[in-house]
């Protein structure tokens, strides 16, 4: 099934007060896509992976309606205030793709499209070139990637006319892990459903196999890399602004052998309902605590270069085993006006083997100023339907070079 328009459809009466902000589920059945068209709603598909060598780190998102689109949020507010007709979600679709190596990005490709693509009966959704299905007979999630990149490390980063082409397969080693027996067990417990925006944790451990090359302008393929490690996949959507409906969350992952830790604090609006903290520990695909009675402090709080506030340290602690966990951290690999992205590693609270993970924060909030609208564009590659002031090549010039800048 495609995207359907709202034809003749307005949607009237965001009140612009925050809501409950939370409920999470573990749902396979719930992974197809929600054809939420109201304005300024969102869907988004996540996979992360980290090679089992530590060498390699990759992430790849589907969105319907962007919330980090500068254009999704300025037509909402042209249209709440009378002067445009409502957005459609699938006017506003994105593909996202991020490749680290040895704890830096070397590949970054965020990039807006026209048209998208979905099934509401089954996790089908492509937008360009870049795809994901999933075959329940194998559990098993087939990802194709065609993207033209936005930022690439190299000696002059320059992006222009490069392209990154690969396919993973992730294959879900415990579908339906949140099983009955194990919450009548007393080790499981979801947060009930008491939120507008819902996280489904539907595949927290995955193997993950597949390939990968970036060529150049002229063709010449520029790295190759073949990708063994461990992932994960959860899917996040909501019917409102995500800007009204979070205010922040701070989300990670990390292994310490065969052990992983997932956490999750979602911070309410002052005064509001629906703070949400969520930790679960799996020993391999088996999980042996799952709880929304988790304790999450913060050390050595600190800033990034457009005053984002960010933890040095997590300290996580899960009541119902005494287990805590304290994560450090480690690799900057994203930053933004509003969103901070970390590879991360436990410092404490766990024994032997080798340990790395990933870890984020997010400031809904942010995403309400204008003055970080244009900052947002700089990494975002708009349709051509959309115009620009300045041909492609030398909007992505200019883009890299800005990053560079910054970051260098």
């Amino acid at each position: 099934m495609g995207c359907q328009r709202a034809a003749g459809t307005m949607f009237r009466g965001w009140s612009g007060a925050p809501m409950k902000s939370m409920r999470m589920i573990a749902s396979c059945a719930e992974d197809a896509w929600h054809a939420l068209l109201q304005p300024g709603a969102y869907e988004w598909w996540y996979f992360d992976a980290l090679s089992e060598d530590h060498e390699y780190g990759l992430v790849a998102i589907w969105f319907c309606g962007m919330p980090f689109s500068a254009d999704y949020n300025a037509h909402l507010e042209a249209y709440e205030r009378g002067r445009a007709a409502p957005p459609n979600p699938c006017d506003y679709a994105a593909f996202s793709f991020a490749l680290y190596h040895r704890g830096h990005p070397i590949a970054y490709a965020l990039v807006e499209y026209d048209d998208f693509t979905a099934s509401t009966n089954r996790p089908a959704v492509s937008t360009g070139h870049n795809a994901f299905t999933y075959d329940p007979a194998t559990a098993t999630y087939h990802l194709v990637v065609d993207v033209e990149l936005t930022e690439i490390t190299t000696v002059i980063p320059v992006a222009i006319g490069r392209r990154l082409n690969g396919h993973f397969t992730f294959r879900n080693l415990n579908e339906h892990w949140f099983s009955p027996a194990f919450a009548a067990s007393g080790l499981g417990k979801l947060e009930a459903a008491v939120g507008t925006h819902t996280w489904n944790l539907v595949a927290p451990v995955c193997a993950v196999n597949g390939a990968l090359e970036i060529t150049g302008a002229n063709g010449r393929c520029e790295r190759r890399v073949t990708f063994t490690g461990r992932g994960y996949h959860d899917h996040n959507y909501d019917s409102m602004p995500m800007m009204r409906a979070i205010n922040r969350w701070h989300w990670g992952r990390c292994w310490q052998g065969d052990r992983m830790l997932i956490y999750y604090r979602n911070e309410p609006f002052p005064g509001q309902p629906g703070a949400f903290s969520f930790g679960a520990i799996f020993d391999g695909a088996q999980p042996q605590l799952v709880t929304n009675a988790v304790e999450v402090a913060f050390e050595g709080e600190r800033r990034n270069w457009l005053g984002l506030k960010y933890p040095h340290r997590l300290r996580i602690t899960l009541p119902a085993s005494g287990e805590t966990w304290t994560i450090r951290q480690q690799h900057m690999v994203d930053s933004g006006p509003f969103y901070i992205r970390f590879l991360s590693v436990p410092e404490s609270g766990c024994a032997g083997g080798s340990a790395h993970g990933v870890s984020e924060t997010l400031d809904g909030v942010r995403l309400r100023r204008r003055i970080f609208r244009p900052m947002i564009n700089t990494r975002i590659q708009r349709p051509p339907s959309r115009g620009t002031l300045l041909p492609a090549p030398v909007m992505r010039l200019g883009r890299t070079a800005l990053i560079w800048l910054v970051t260098s």
